[in-house]
């Protein structure tokens, strides 16, 4: 029997960025015995200037079961070519089935930017200038952080104070305007820790709404801790988002901020933000149910620095101290400072202290030696965890912390 060498007739063709194999539909006819033919087909996949031979075997019907099969093998690969030139063409012909370019959204707070993320969906990019598991209050910006705002189309900003770095950086990036996503929240001064959830208005200790006129106005310098601290607070606490409450004004401010920089997608956000405020909602419930494990009389809580006191003043606990003063980590406790709070905390009962994860708690760990209680170091307080931590969404932060505390304070 004669052998002859039949593939099929084509070509290889190299591109900028890739090859790929030209087929042309095969002579109906074998050819002559011992003619050759080249494809760069190899193991299904075209490779460039690699050319495979296939044996033709001729058979009664002229065409061999083995090259049958693999006209059918080239029948289907010209099918999937086909169907990804018609999905380039659909995308091409009707604009509105591609994905519409995004909104640049930085945040300075991994919290903001989840919570954006959620308002935004796959409409926007949101990069966090914090990253996670940092200490917003250390943070400090570099050049490149100052490009990120600079092509940022929105930038968003806790507000009140807590971003003491964003003077300096907003400075030096011409037409940006931060939004601030806590104007409208019923802000608490520092140092207002005692409440129950039956307080009535008249005791309520709130200063007003941020962004009302002589609330918190941080436009001007700070008011500094009695430790000298460079990034004290002014009278308002600036860690809102413990109670997520909060958070819901969040998410109604930034859908507001996304519709005003992409008016065709206003709807969308809108809609976003209210499915987003239903989560937190649920949330709220949540969290009150896991508090309940917790007595009336071990709702005390004394923590590394003060950033609950939204978050006790909506769950019915009381911040009976801090470790470092000021509504800051970078203050530091005089000897004096160390000495009554141990006192309060014999006095109080206080079965822990709490310590952030993004902070030392070397000072933690005397003031629990010398006052015999546990030190638990395992809260978040303004960052989220990285994605494989228990902590990477807002919703999962505060069922965390909430767990970590009913787990310490149960009895």
């Amino acid at each position: 029997m004669k052998r002859g060498l039949i593939l099929v007739q084509g070509d290889c063709i190299k591109t900028a960025t890739r090859c790929f194999c030209r087929l042309f539909t095969p002579s109906k006819s074998p050819p002559p015995a011992g003619e050759t033919c080249f494809s760069c087909l190899t193991n299904s996949r075209p490779v460039c200037g690699r050319l495979r031979r296939e044996t033709y075997v001729p058979s009664k019907d002229g065409w061999g079961a083995a090259n049958k099969a693999l006209l059918r093998k080239i029948s289907l690969m010209r099918l999937s070519w086909l169907l990804v030139v018609t999905a380039l063409l659909v995308v091409t012909m009707h604009p509105a089935a591609a994905q519409q370019p995004a909104l640049h959204v930085v945040a300075t707070t991994s919290i903001i930017a989840d919570v954006a993320q959620q308002v935004g969906g796959d409409l926007v990019t949101v990069e966090a200038l914090i990253p996670p598991n940092s200490d917003v209050h250390a943070f400090q910006p570099t050049p490149a952080d100052v490009v990120k705002v600079a092509q940022a189309d929105v930038m968003l900003v806790n507000g009140a104070g807590l971003e003491a770095f964003l003077g300096g950086l907003v400075e030096n990036v011409a037409g940006v305007v931060p939004v601030v996503v806590s104007n409208g929240v019923n802000m608490l001064p520092f140092g207002d820790h005692e409440h129950d959830e039956a307080e009535t208005a008249e005791e309520d200790e709130h200063l007003g709404l941020l962004g009302d006129a002589g609330v918190c106005d941080d436009s001007g310098p700070q008011t500094a801790a009695p430790t000298g601290d460079a990034h004290a607070h002014g009278s308002c606490d600036p860690h809102v988002w413990t109670d997520p409450a909060n958070v819901m004004v969040w998410a109604d401010n930034i859908a507001a901020a996304f519709a005003a920089a992409d008016p065709d997608h206003a709807t969308l956000y809108e809609d976003n933000a209210a499915a987003y405020r239903a989560e937190l909602e649920t949330l709220d419930a949540d969290v009150r149910d896991i508090l309940a494990a917790v007595p009336q009389d071990r709702r005390v809580l004394v923590t590394n620095h003060e950033f609950m006191s939204y978050f006790a003043h909506s769950y019915g606990f009381e911040v009976v101290g801090v470790v470092i003063p000021g509504g800051s980590t970078l203050a530091e406790p005089t000897p004096q400072d160390l000495a009554a709070l141990i006192e309060t905390i014999r006095a109080e009962s206080v079965p822990a202290v709490f310590i952030e994860t993004s902070s030392s708690s070397a000072l933690a760990d005397v003031v629990a030696q010398e006052s015999g209680i546990a030190v638990i170091t395992s809260l978040y307080s303004g960052s989220l965890s990285d994605t494989d931590g228990p902590a990477s969404t807002y919703l999962d932060y505060l069922r965390y912390n909430a767990q970590t505390i009913a787990d310490a304070l149960g009895g």
